[in-house]
């Protein structure tokens, strides 16, 4: 009722600023109409989409209203499905049950009129109504006399809330920490940096053997030899 029935909102919503100057005003308008109608959103007048988006979604409303009615005994009740899906009526009577009671789809059309979930919700339009349309100021006192009730529906009863801090917060949380401890400091850290790292220190201590000077090479080369012929004297 607010959408479709209630006051219109988005000529009173476009501008919020005071204008300045009246002609420059009406000349910023003008500009702003003329961009906002040509791309299709913003403070101009909404319109309907083009026939490309329409077009289809009609196609596909005709049908969807009547393929329910033509198709709900043939295959929730009928043989529609006799050679793929077999119901066991012993182990899941409820089929059986509602075949039984089902005698066409007009039948149950009408049976549904007088079920309490539908007068419900016809009592519920009524007086969404009555409150929106005829008498708005209704729900605005309802509102300040039971403020405590209206912010715990408001908000859902706080699960939109309870879910978005711990929920969602405690999956990011764990995500932010195994980012920082598996990815960061793990992989990046230890695997792929400390690799290099490792490399880099040993490369240092191997560079000052390497100093390029013939004498250090034959010492090294004197004492690798003794090595050797002491251990080949010891087997």
């Amino acid at each position: 009722f607010l959408v479709f029935h209630g006051k219109e909102r988005f000529s009173t919503e476009a501008h919020h600023a005071e204008p300045a100057n009246d002609a420059h005003h009406d000349e910023h308008n003008k500009h702003d109409e003329t961009h906002h109608d040509d791309h299709g959103h913003g403070g101009g007048k909404p319109h309907e989409s083009p026939w490309v988006v329409t077009v289809p979604l009609i196609m596909l409303a005709i049908p969807s209203l009547f393929i329910g009615y033509f198709t709900i005994e043939p295959m929730l009740y009928g043989d529609f499905f006799k050679e793929v899906i077999f119901v066991n009526s012993q182990a899941h009577p409820a089929m059986h049950e509602l075949a039984q009671e089902f005698h066409g789809a007009f039948a149950m059309a009408v049976h549904s009129l007088t079920t309490l979930p539908f007068l419900l919700a016809a009592a519920g339009a009524a007086l969404a109504h009555f409150f929106y349309i005829r008498r708005p100021h209704i729900p605005m006192m309802i509102k300040r006399r039971c403020i405590a009730l209206y912010n715990i529906m408001e908000n859902k009863y706080g699960f939109d809330s309870f879910n978005e801090k711990y929920l969602a917060g405690g999956a990011r949380l764990i995500g932010d920490k195994f980012w920082k401890i598996g990815d960061v400091t793990i992989i990046d850290g230890t695997l792929v940096n400390g690799t290099a790292r490792l490399i880099g220190r040993i490369s240092l201590v191997i560079r000052q053997l390497q100093s390029g000077l013939i004498y250090h090479y034959a010492f090294a080369m004197i004492i690798g030899a003794f090595l050797l012929l002491t251990l080949f004297m010891k087997n």
